[in-house]
């Protein structure tokens, strides 16, 4: 069984050259779609700090 910090690990290699494209191309992207990466992006970095993750930072969010 995979553990839950390998799974991270791979998410974090694959997610993060694209989540940098994204933000490199923002400027091209409708406002729905700019506040959609924007989230993702806070989101991330509350991961990155160790903060609650998933949909339990989704929950306390407030947004």
């Amino acid at each position: 069984m995979t553990s839950r910090r390998n799974i991270e690990q791979t998410y974090r290699t694959w997610s993060s050259p694209i989540l940098l494209e994204l933000k490199k191309r923002e400027h091209q992207m409708a406002l729905v779609e700019r506040q959609a990466l924007e989230s993702v992006l806070m989101e991330r970095r509350l991961l990155d700090m160790g903060k609650p993750e998933g949909m339990e930072s989704r929950r306390s969010g407030g947004g």
